[in-house]
């Protein structure tokens, strides 16, 4: 090689290097910075548990301005007193359970794969979220490790940071009702409980939960995985017109079996992994449609005017937001659920979630549902 040609090389070597320092000058401090104010209160005290989600928007802390499409939907009028199962745990077991850090923490996609191209911690898309809290709105079970979330994948990196903080702690996945929960997946169930396509995605659900499973049982042998089980979205009031025979129903929740059933499977497995059944636990308070197929659900009745129906809209006497999803007391009395099942699965000693707590949380909530007029409350 010609000493020009040589010149040439170490030249460009050399603004590769320097460009590669610049990025990762740049790069580095990102993962490793404080988080900016936060909603909840800050860091959790020593000797708490680390606490991770995976999962979806049943999981993504509510107050997350940055990616929702249009924040008001969610919670509407009653948004200031509207939270997130993950946000309730914080503010009422903060001291026992650690989620990490309320920030923006996340890049967009490209940004984060860069991020691993050079060895750093990398997660997507930005929000606004406690900072083991993975879950992302819309994801599917293949995000628990494919691209662009890799959910499980960059957990397991964030974990491996720091993994003697994670020996006892717990990872949380919740996820499948995108997979699995849509109109035309219950209609094909309603008519054959073993059809070709909702098997296929429940299967490759489970397949995808028990490739996430594995990487953390391998990687944290230690550290304790609850698995929660789908919910039933015939249960959901918009859905109250459709499949009233029992039959139907009986076939849907056929499929919804064969989902929680491999989970049930995956948690027999290991003492370390355990299974939550959701639907169990939904049916516990508000019932389920009758023997015809008919909605005909139980009302839950917290205090004195505070009956919950399983119905839709954003005032809290709503078990469901307008938009779909969980709303405040429901996820308030899941998060008091969460607590107990947690000690029952892995005989930790949380302190349980009493009832005059889940009251005294609630109270901002009604009491602003009290000052608005009309009800938003849809019967």
């Amino acid at each position: 090689m010609s000493r020009f040609r040589r010149v040439l090389v170490v030249a460009f070597c050399g603004v590769l290097t320097v460009a590669s320092l610049i990025y990762v000058r740049l790069a580095l401090p990102y993962p490793f910075r404080r988080a900016p104010a936060a909603v909840a209160a800050g860091s959790a005290p020593s000797g708490s548990i680390r606490f991770a989600v995976l999962g979806d928007s049943d999981s993504q802390s509510f107050h997350d301005n940055l990616t929702l499409a249009d924040p008001s939907l969610r919670g509407g009028p009653f948004r200031a007193t509207t939270w997130q199962w993950t946000e309730v745990l914080a503010r009422l077991r903060g001291d026992q359970i650690n989620p990490g850090e309320w920030g923006a923490w996340g890049t967009g996609y490209y940004r984060a794969y860069f991020d691993e191209a050079f060895g750093l911690l990398a997660r997507t898309p930005r929000k606004d979220d406690y900072r083991y809290n993975f879950a992302v709105s819309g994801a599917t079970c293949s995000q628990l490790m494919g691209h662009p979330l890799r959910q499980a994948i960059r957990l397991v990196d964030l974990m491996n940071t720091e993994p003697q903080a994670w020996r006892d702690g717990i990872v949380l996945i919740r996820i499948g009702v995108n997979d699995i929960g849509g109109e035309d997946v219950l209609d094909a169930l309603s008519r054959d409980p073993a059809a070709s396509r909702p098997a296929a995605l429940i299967n490759a659900c489970i397949g995808a939960i028990g490739e996430a499973v594995a990487l953390i049982r391998k990687q944290h042998p230690d550290t304790n995985i609850a698995l929660v089980g789908v919910l039933n979205n015939a249960d959901w009031s918009v859905d109250f017109n459709k499949w009233q025979s029992a039959g139907e129903i009986a076939n849907i929740d056929a499929g919804m079996d064969l989902f929680d059933n491999g989970l049930r499977k995956l948690a027999g497995e290991n003492r370390h992994v355990a299974f939550l059944d959701d639907r169990a636990w939904f049916r516990s308070l508000w019932g389920k449609r009758d023997d015809q197929g008919r909605p005909l659900y139980k009302t839950a009745h917290l205090s004195p005017g505070w009956a919950i129906t399983n119905t839709s809209g954003d005032d809290p006497h709503n078990a469901v937001l307008a938009d779909g999803h969980a709303g405040v007391v429901w996820n308030t009395l899941w998060a008091q659920h969460l607590v107990m099942s947690l000690n029952a699965a892995f005989g930790l000693h949380f302190k349980p979630i009493t009832d005059a707590e889940v009251i005294e949380f609630l109270q901002p909530c009604f009491a602003a549902s009290a000052r608005s007029a009309p009800s938003s409350h849809n019967p």
